[in-house]
Protein backbone atom coordinates (compact mmCIF):
# COMPACT_ATOMS: atom_id res chain seq x y z
CA UNK A 1 0.00 0.00 0.00
CA UNK A 2 0.83 3.87 -0.46
CA UNK A 3 2.46 3.14 -4.03
CA UNK A 4 0.96 4.57 -7.03
CA UNK A 5 -0.83 2.05 -8.99
CA UNK A 6 0.41 3.54 -12.32
CA UNK A 7 3.77 2.43 -10.45
CA UNK A 8 2.77 -1.39 -11.17
CA UNK A 9 0.60 -1.18 -13.64
CA UNK A 10 1.09 0.05 -17.35
CA UNK A 11 -1.38 1.63 -18.64
CA UNK A 12 -0.89 2.53 -22.53
CA UNK A 13 -2.38 5.46 -23.91
CA UNK A 14 -3.43 5.55 -27.39
CA UNK A 15 -4.77 7.93 -29.87
CA UNK A 16 -8.61 7.73 -31.19
CA UNK A 17 -8.58 8.86 -35.00
CA UNK A 18 -10.96 10.27 -37.42
CA UNK A 19 -9.97 10.39 -40.66
CA UNK A 20 -6.33 10.62 -39.86
CA UNK A 21 -6.87 13.13 -37.05
CA UNK A 22 -6.51 12.96 -33.33
CA UNK A 23 -10.05 13.41 -31.78
CA UNK A 24 -8.84 11.52 -28.10
CA UNK A 25 -6.96 9.27 -26.10
CA UNK A 26 -7.66 5.89 -24.79
CA UNK A 27 -6.52 4.61 -21.46
CA UNK A 28 -6.04 0.26 -21.68
CA UNK A 29 -4.15 -2.30 -19.31
CA UNK A 30 -5.12 -5.77 -19.23
CA UNK A 31 -8.10 -6.74 -16.99
CA UNK A 32 -8.55 -3.00 -16.52
CA UNK A 33 -12.55 -1.93 -16.39
CA UNK A 34 -11.89 1.58 -17.85
CA UNK A 35 -15.53 2.42 -18.03
CA UNK A 36 -15.69 1.93 -14.27
CA UNK A 37 -12.70 3.09 -13.37
CA UNK A 38 -12.70 6.97 -14.50
CA UNK A 39 -11.46 6.39 -18.58
CA UNK A 40 -8.82 7.74 -19.91
CA UNK A 41 -8.63 10.09 -17.09
CA UNK A 42 -8.44 7.70 -14.50
CA UNK A 43 -6.39 5.46 -16.09
CA UNK A 44 -3.54 8.44 -17.01
CA UNK A 45 -3.94 9.98 -13.06
CA UNK A 46 -3.71 6.70 -11.23
CA UNK A 47 -6.83 8.02 -9.45
CA UNK A 48 -9.16 5.69 -11.75
CA UNK A 49 -12.68 6.67 -10.97
CA UNK A 50 -14.38 9.05 -8.24
CA UNK A 51 -16.27 7.14 -5.37
CA UNK A 52 -15.77 9.45 -2.34
CA UNK A 53 -14.54 12.54 -0.04
CA UNK A 54 -14.39 13.01 3.36
CA UNK A 55 -12.84 16.52 4.56
CA UNK A 56 -9.91 16.89 2.25
CA UNK A 57 -9.71 13.51 1.32
CA UNK A 58 -10.55 11.69 -2.15
CA UNK A 59 -11.39 8.00 -2.64
CA UNK A 60 -10.69 6.74 -6.31
CA UNK A 61 -11.54 3.13 -7.60
CA UNK A 62 -10.43 1.16 -10.57
CA UNK A 63 -11.78 -2.49 -11.04
CA UNK A 64 -9.78 -5.12 -12.69
CA UNK A 65 -12.65 -8.56 -14.26
CA UNK A 66 -13.52 -9.82 -17.31
CA UNK A 67 -16.10 -10.23 -19.67
CA UNK A 68 -17.91 -13.22 -19.93
CA UNK A 69 -19.92 -14.48 -23.50
CA UNK A 70 -18.53 -11.33 -24.87
CA UNK A 71 -20.63 -9.16 -22.63
CA UNK A 72 -21.11 -9.47 -18.85
CA UNK A 73 -18.85 -8.16 -16.93
CA UNK A 74 -17.08 -10.67 -13.96
CA UNK A 75 -15.55 -8.01 -12.08
CA UNK A 76 -12.52 -9.89 -9.84
CA UNK A 77 -10.13 -6.83 -8.14
CA UNK A 78 -10.96 -3.41 -6.50
CA UNK A 79 -8.11 -0.67 -6.33
CA UNK A 80 -8.73 2.01 -3.80
CA UNK A 81 -6.98 4.85 -4.31
CA UNK A 82 -6.87 8.12 -2.28
CA UNK A 83 -5.22 11.43 -2.35
CA UNK A 84 -5.28 15.00 -0.53
CA UNK A 85 -7.49 17.87 -2.50
CA UNK A 86 -5.43 20.83 -3.14
CA UNK A 87 -6.92 24.24 -4.62
CA UNK A 88 -6.29 25.19 -8.56
CA UNK A 89 -3.34 27.13 -7.90
CA UNK A 90 -1.63 24.99 -5.65
CA UNK A 91 -1.91 22.50 -8.58
CA UNK A 92 -0.33 25.16 -11.58
CA UNK A 93 2.83 25.58 -9.30
CA UNK A 94 3.41 21.76 -10.14
CA UNK A 95 5.54 20.99 -6.91
CA UNK A 96 3.57 17.86 -6.62
CA UNK A 97 4.84 14.41 -8.18
CA UNK A 98 1.98 12.63 -7.47
CA UNK A 99 -0.89 15.16 -8.35
CA UNK A 100 -3.31 15.55 -10.98
CA UNK A 101 -7.10 16.13 -11.29
CA UNK A 102 -10.40 14.30 -11.41
CA UNK A 103 -14.00 15.10 -12.70
CA UNK A 104 -16.84 14.07 -10.36
CA UNK A 105 -18.99 12.47 -12.51
CA UNK A 106 -22.31 14.22 -10.96
CA UNK A 107 -21.81 17.93 -12.30
CA UNK A 108 -18.46 17.26 -13.80
CA UNK A 109 -16.45 20.00 -11.15
CA UNK A 110 -12.62 19.54 -11.61
CA UNK A 111 -10.87 18.25 -8.12
CA UNK A 112 -7.46 19.04 -8.02
CA UNK A 113 -5.29 16.63 -5.76
CA UNK A 114 -2.11 15.60 -4.42
CA UNK A 115 -0.25 12.58 -2.41
CA UNK A 116 -2.25 9.83 -4.47
CA UNK A 117 -1.62 6.56 -3.01
CA UNK A 118 -3.11 3.31 -3.56
CA UNK A 119 -5.07 2.64 0.14
CA UNK A 120 -6.79 -1.01 -0.19
CA UNK A 121 -6.42 -3.66 -2.70
CA UNK A 122 -9.39 -6.03 -2.79
CA UNK A 123 -10.54 -9.24 -3.95
CA UNK A 124 -14.16 -9.37 -5.20
CA UNK A 125 -16.37 -12.53 -4.40
CA UNK A 126 -17.82 -12.40 -8.05
CA UNK A 127 -17.24 -16.13 -9.60
CA UNK A 128 -18.58 -15.92 -13.15
CA UNK A 129 -22.40 -15.33 -14.11
CA UNK A 130 -22.51 -19.35 -14.83
CA UNK A 131 -21.64 -19.94 -11.35
CA UNK A 132 -24.46 -17.25 -9.47
CA UNK A 133 -28.22 -18.38 -8.73
CA UNK A 134 -30.64 -15.69 -9.63
CA UNK A 135 -29.69 -12.45 -11.70
CA UNK A 136 -28.17 -13.59 -15.32
CA UNK A 137 -28.22 -17.52 -15.83
CA UNK A 138 -26.20 -18.70 -18.60
CA UNK A 139 -27.45 -19.68 -21.33
CA UNK A 140 -30.44 -17.59 -21.14
CA UNK A 141 -31.38 -13.98 -23.14
CA UNK A 142 -31.86 -10.82 -20.87
CA UNK A 143 -35.09 -9.95 -20.28
CA UNK A 144 -35.38 -6.26 -18.63
CA UNK A 145 -38.66 -6.44 -17.57
CA UNK A 146 -38.66 -10.19 -15.99
CA UNK A 147 -36.50 -8.51 -13.23
CA UNK A 148 -38.76 -5.98 -12.33
CA UNK A 149 -41.75 -8.14 -11.70
CA UNK A 150 -43.13 -7.41 -8.16
CA UNK A 151 -42.05 -11.19 -7.26
CA UNK A 152 -38.95 -10.62 -7.72
CA UNK A 153 -38.75 -7.75 -6.25
CA UNK A 154 -40.03 -8.99 -2.74
CA UNK A 155 -36.93 -11.16 -3.17
CA UNK A 156 -34.52 -8.37 -3.28
CA UNK A 157 -36.45 -6.61 -0.73
CA UNK A 158 -35.09 -9.61 1.91
CA UNK A 159 -31.16 -8.65 0.56
CA UNK A 160 -31.57 -5.35 0.62
CA UNK A 161 -33.05 -5.29 4.15
CA UNK A 162 -30.56 -7.89 5.17
CA UNK A 163 -27.63 -5.26 4.07
CA UNK A 164 -25.65 -3.75 7.39
CA UNK A 165 -24.24 -0.02 6.99
CA UNK A 166 -21.05 0.09 5.89
CA UNK A 167 -21.09 -3.02 3.62
CA UNK A 168 -18.97 -2.07 0.35
CA UNK A 169 -20.28 -1.79 -2.77
CA UNK A 170 -19.25 -4.31 -4.76
CA UNK A 171 -20.01 -6.53 -1.74
CA UNK A 172 -23.75 -5.26 -1.85
CA UNK A 173 -24.02 -6.06 -5.88
CA UNK A 174 -22.40 -9.60 -4.91
CA UNK A 175 -25.43 -9.99 -2.46
CA UNK A 176 -27.91 -8.22 -5.14
CA UNK A 177 -26.64 -11.14 -7.86
CA UNK A 178 -26.10 -7.52 -10.11
CA UNK A 179 -25.98 -8.23 -13.56
CA UNK A 180 -23.84 -5.69 -15.66
CA UNK A 181 -23.55 -5.91 -19.01
CA UNK A 182 -21.89 -4.10 -22.47
CA UNK A 183 -22.96 -4.08 -25.40
CA UNK A 184 -20.13 -2.53 -26.73
CA UNK A 185 -16.97 -4.64 -25.99
CA UNK A 186 -16.94 -2.93 -22.38
CA UNK A 187 -16.50 0.68 -23.92
CA UNK A 188 -19.52 1.25 -21.94
CA UNK A 189 -21.80 -0.39 -19.12
CA UNK A 190 -25.10 0.75 -19.14
CA UNK A 191 -27.28 -2.48 -18.74
CA UNK A 192 -27.14 -2.84 -14.60
CA UNK A 193 -29.80 -6.09 -13.98
CA UNK A 194 -30.53 -7.17 -10.49
CA UNK A 195 -34.10 -8.12 -8.83
CA UNK A 196 -36.27 -5.15 -8.48
CA UNK A 197 -33.90 -3.08 -9.79
CA UNK A 198 -35.24 -0.02 -11.76
CA UNK A 199 -32.16 1.68 -12.92
CA UNK A 200 -31.49 5.66 -13.09
CA UNK A 201 -29.07 5.71 -10.10
CA UNK A 202 -28.47 9.10 -8.95
CA UNK A 203 -25.56 10.55 -7.29
CA UNK A 204 -24.72 13.82 -5.24
CA UNK A 205 -21.88 15.19 -3.58
CA UNK A 206 -22.26 17.30 -0.30
CA UNK A 207 -20.13 17.95 2.25
CA UNK A 208 -20.83 14.97 4.36
CA UNK A 209 -19.92 12.36 1.54
CA UNK A 210 -20.85 11.34 -1.99
CA UNK A 211 -24.15 9.48 -2.08
CA UNK A 212 -25.11 6.99 -4.66
CA UNK A 213 -29.12 6.59 -4.45
CA UNK A 214 -30.37 3.17 -6.34
CA UNK A 215 -33.99 2.80 -6.74
CA UNK A 216 -35.45 -1.10 -6.32
CA UNK A 217 -39.17 -1.62 -6.83
CA UNK A 218 -41.51 -3.32 -9.73
CA UNK A 219 -43.62 -2.27 -13.04
CA UNK A 220 -46.82 -2.39 -12.84
CA UNK A 221 -47.90 -2.59 -16.58
CA UNK A 222 -45.66 0.06 -17.82
CA UNK A 223 -45.41 1.99 -15.03
CA UNK A 224 -42.31 1.84 -12.68
CA UNK A 225 -43.28 1.69 -8.80
CA UNK A 226 -40.57 2.54 -7.08
CA UNK A 227 -40.28 1.49 -3.19
CA UNK A 228 -37.18 1.86 -1.53
CA UNK A 229 -34.02 3.70 -2.23
CA UNK A 230 -30.91 1.98 -1.58
CA UNK A 231 -28.28 4.81 -0.03
CA UNK A 232 -24.50 4.26 -0.48
CA UNK A 233 -22.45 6.81 0.89
CA UNK A 234 -18.70 6.95 -0.01
CA UNK A 235 -18.95 3.75 -1.76
CA UNK A 236 -20.64 1.93 1.36
CA UNK A 237 -24.22 0.78 2.26
CA UNK A 238 -25.55 3.90 4.20
CA UNK A 239 -29.15 3.67 4.65
CA UNK A 240 -32.07 1.94 3.18
CA UNK A 241 -35.42 3.97 3.26
CA UNK A 242 -38.71 4.08 1.77
CA UNK A 243 -38.78 5.61 -2.21
CA UNK A 244 -40.24 9.06 -2.30
CA UNK A 245 -38.77 12.62 -4.31
CA UNK A 246 -35.59 13.78 -4.50
CA UNK A 247 -35.59 15.95 -1.77
CA UNK A 248 -37.32 13.84 0.70
CA UNK A 249 -34.39 10.72 0.02
CA UNK A 250 -31.46 13.50 0.64
CA UNK A 251 -33.12 14.02 4.10
CA UNK A 252 -31.46 10.51 4.86
CA UNK A 253 -28.09 11.83 3.64
CA UNK A 254 -26.70 12.26 7.20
Amino acid sequence: MGDRITSKIDFNLFPILERGKKVGTVAVSDGWVGALSGGTLGGATGFGGFVGRTGDVILGEHVFGYLFEGGMLVPQYQVITQATVISQGEYNEKKHDAGGFVFFPGDRTRLYFKDLSVREIRKLPFKGPDKLEGGYRKGEPLSVRSFVTIERFKEAEKTLTSLTPGTEFWDAMFALKMAIATSNSGVTFRTWLADGYLGQASEKLTPRGNFLVFRFGYLEGDQELPKLALIFNNHRVHRLVPHGTPEEVEQNFD
